[in-house]
């Protein structure tokens, strides 16, 4: 997977300046060239902190686990003509946090993480007319979880503790959109977009495990962008 994103990385810088020049694209029309955008929204996290949860909930006690987070996504791509583009972007997903109190309250879990990652992706768009199109997108991520432990017991202080723990990996994406062009160079987007397998399954019998678990994340946005 690391050769494949390599190889697109390499064909995107080495292409797309290539494209920039009409002569030297065949496909060129009024739609081709580069654009920088800024994307804002919420991460839906689906199955996170699933295995931990069920551990926990052998033992009561209180709760709380975050499903959905504000997230920021950046990106700068190159449209090849008024179908086609490729895109790379960097998206900060949030932290998505927990927390765990037992019965009496004491024993206190705290878990702290941050996801962040950066990506390549070709997008596909359909002109509904000159203001609305449709876009979909492909494309490959490389991601990375950091997560910070801590378990406080006030009964039996000896067992306090706190470890970090960080794992990275690399994801498959695909997404749906809409954009709609106010001016020749400003146009708002909305996408819908799905990170595969982000994370590590959880493993109780370990200490350096995510208890964030391993599940998809949905990124919805609303962007804005400029075309140069």
């Amino acid at each position: 997977m690391k050769k494949a994103v390599l190889a697109v990385a390499l064909t995107t810088t080495f292409v797309a300046p290539a494209f920039a020049t009409n002569s030297l694209n065949p496909f060129a029309d009024e739609k081709s060239g580069f654009y920088l955008g800024l994307g804002a929204g919420a991460a839906d996290y689906n199955d996170s902190y699933s295995d931990y949860e069920k551990e926990n909930d052998r033992y009561s006690g209180n709760s709380e686990y975050t499903k959905r987070e504000g997230a920021v996504n950046l990106f700068a791509g190159y449209r090849v003509n008024k179908y086609f583009g490729l895109e790379i972007n960097y998206t900060d997903f949030g932290s998505p946090d927990a927390e765990y109190n037992s019965p009496g309250g004491s024993v206190h879990e705290d878990v702290e993480n941050e996801i962040k990652g950066y990506g390549i992706k070709a997008v596909g768009f359909y002109p509904i007319n000159t203001n609305i199109e449709l876009k979909a997108t492909a494309g490959v991520m490389k991601w990375k979880v950091e997560e910070d432990y801590s378990i406080t017991n006030s009964a039996f202080p000896s067992v306090n503790k706190a470890n970090s723990h960080s794992e990275k990996g690399t994801s498959l994406t695909f997404g749906l959109g809409a954009n709609y062009n106010l001016t020749e160079n400003v146009a708002f987007g909305l996408q819908w977009e799905r990170i595969n397998d982000v994370g590590e399954k959880y493993d109780e019998n370990k200490t350096d495990t995510l208890r964030f678990g391993e599940n998809d994340i949905d990124l919805y946005t609303l962007s804005v962008q400029y075309k140069f």
